[in-house]
């Protein structure tokens, strides 16, 4: 009876959560402490314990909504038609990573975008993201996955990618010193790019 219910239960956790995510997430069973054993041999007063990979769930998910959100320009006008779209980057712990590759052990988890003009884009600047994108996306998945990990909207200072190239550069240097008069924190300030901020 305890294994039977126990299937039921885990029935039902696949089912909430393929209807919350579109799929089921990969998930272990142990029984009585023993990973992948038959439900069938837990002790009557034993444990049968499922976790649910939805950490992972949840980063892929806010990849592909900044992807879906993002705007897109259109030639001429726009020389580069879709690069904001392709720069965003995920950074586990404060280093690059790949969506499939984020360590295990990470702790911190934030997602920018590498190209300069992202904070206008979060300003509202684009008719296509009126209400930006990175604070859109941050407050959809804090309110989908707030049992999972906090998401909050932040900022983050990436130094590679099209935002460390324009901040090097003479006219983002210029930039600076124009908006800044010279005040500490300048080289810091041109890098800050908006962020969704997931801490596990």
């Amino acid at each position: 009876m305890f294994a039977e219910f126990a299937s039921q239960v885990i029935e039902e956790g696949k089912a909430h959560n393929a209807s919350v995510l579109g799929r089921v997430p990969p998930y272990t069973v142990s029984v009585d402490g023993r990973l992948g054993a038959p439900l069938e041999s837990v002790k009557p007063n034993g444990v049968v314990f499922v976790e649910y990979e939805l950490v992972f769930e949840a980063l892929q998910w806010i990849e592909d909504m900044l992807v879906q959100f993002s705007p897109v320009g259109k030639a001429p006008k726009d020389r580069h038609p879709g690069l904001y779209k392709r720069s965003h980057v995920m950074i586990a712990d404060g280093t690059a990573v790949e969506p499939d590759a984020v360590p295990p052990d990470a702790k911190r988890i934030s997602f920018v975008n590498t190209q300069p003009y992202a904070r206008k884009i979060e300003r509202g600047f684009s008719s296509q993201a009126p209400d930006g994108v990175y604070q859109v996306v941050a407050k959809l998945a804090s309110s989908k996955f707030s049992n999972v990990a906090k998401i909050t909207f932040g900022y983050e200072t990436p130094l590679f990618g099209g935002i460390e190239e324009w901040a090097a550069s003479p006219s983002g240097r210029a930039w600076g010193k124009k908006k800044r008069k010279g005040s500490k924190g300048t080289a810091e300030w041109l890098r800050r790019q908006p962020a969704i901020i997931v801490t596990l």
